[in-house]
């Protein structure tokens, strides 16, 4: 008979627990917390130590036939496929498809061949459906990338293609996910120029990539306070949505996961349009709602305008000298200018704040985990 508290064990992965004020947890919230305000040195790192291989595979996928990239990955890994899809679209002219690495591993690989790229992120470099899923593509003629940011993981020995994320992850995943991003577009980037298509349908993509990670520790720094402030305001939130169009879910995805934790209370991430076919947001439920474009603004402007009637408490993101959403939310933070391809990294960074000093609040308060439907813990 299986021993079900030792499997349970073995299955969970994680030493840290939800109770309030988990000395395991909270060593990891602060890690989290100096791993934010880093992320623009992160992303630096990267582009820079893995310009040579980068362009190495850049040569070699010169010639290749390509008519599909899939990016692999689990929990933000995965997210982060969705989050640079539309900027690899752009520079590639291809489809690229966000794939969850167990799913791709066990469904997807009918379909691979080798007019296939595909991009597999593991953090650790080991994570088991990434590997699978990796070398089951290679098996069917794929050309296959991995990208870690552990330089002893097994990817790095496995796959001569490997890429390696100058990024930390002692915390919960923030630079080590947004400097995987800038990375996958870098990749992108040269792999359009080696094939002659430049920037494809994003020109001057490199050079705002470039200027990325000033704009990012701009941002870190100038929502620190804001984002604390609103953490304890909402300290006693059980519940938190998030949600954003096209690449604009990536970041709700991202701020849904940290809050689930850190903080750890329940959240939940929907695209921007679904939204509208429930009633999603009830009385009182805090909801971010991720704007930073003009192909979503009139969607996200009658999502603020049914969140305000049904009494909901939004909070917008959106760009600076935006006004129409602004009036109707409980609080807007004006972004500085970004191009849409990035502005999912940058628009992770407030939420990736608030995530952390939410915490904070809610343990000064002695708040664990929330029992929804007033169940006893």
């Amino acid at each position: 008979m299986v021993d079900q508290s030792q499997e349970f064990k073995k299955l969970k992965r994680e030493s840290s627990s939800d109770a309030p004020g988990d000395p395991e947890r909270f060593r990891r919230v602060e890690l989290t917390n100096l791993e934010m305000m880093a992320q623009g040195q992160a992303i630096s790192r990267t582009l820079e130590t893995t310009a040579e291989t980068v362009q190495r595979i850049a040569a070699e996928m010169k010639d290749r036939p390509l008519r599909r990239i899939v990016m692999i990955g689990c929990g933000d890994s995965w997210i982060s496929g969705q989050g640079v899809r539309l900027a690899v679209e752009r520079v590639l002219g291809v489809i690229c498809e966000p794939y969850e690495a167990f799913d791709f591993e066990q469904y997807g690989l009918s379909t691979v061949d080798e007019a296939t790229l595909v991009i597999g992120l593991s953090s650790s470099g080991n994570t088991a459906p990434v590997t699978a899923g990796l070398k089951g593509a290679q098996a069917k003629g794929a050309y296959v990338v991995g990208l870690t940011n552990t330089a002893t993981a097994p990817m790095m020995r496995d796959f001569p293609n490997a890429l390696l994320i100058q990024a930390t992850r002692g915390g919960w995943p923030t630079q080590s996910s947004t400097a995987a991003m800038a990375l996958k577009i870098a990749l992108a980037l040269a792999i359009a120029k080696a094939r002659g298509r430049g920037e494809g349908d994003a020109p001057g993509l490199a050079a705002d990539l470039a200027a990325l990670p000033a704009l990012i520790d701009s941002v870190s720094t100038g929502f620190y306070e804001r984002t604390a402030a609103l953490g304890n305001e909402l300290a006693r939130a059980e519940f938190v949505l998030l949600t954003g169009a096209g690449p604009h879910f990536a970041p709700a995805a991202f701020g849904a996961a940290k809050l689930k934790e850190l903080a750890p209370i329940h959240a939940s991430a929907l695209p921007l349009e679904e939204y509208h076919h429930y009633r999603t947001q009830k009385a009182g439920d805090p909801m971010f709602l991720i704007a930073p474009d003009e192909a979503s603004h009139q969607r996200a402007l009658e999502t603020a305008i049914v969140g305000k009637g049904v009494g909901g408490h939004t909070i917008a993101l959106v760009p600076e000298g935006e006004t129409a959403i602004s009036a109707q939310v409980a609080h807007a933070w004006h972004l500085p200018p970004v191009r849409v391809e990035l502005a999912p990294l940058v628009y992770s960074v407030p939420l990736h704040l608030f995530s952390y000093h939410v915490t904070k609040a809610r343990d000064a308060l002695g708040l664990g985990a929330p029992q929804l439907g007033g169940l006893a813990a």
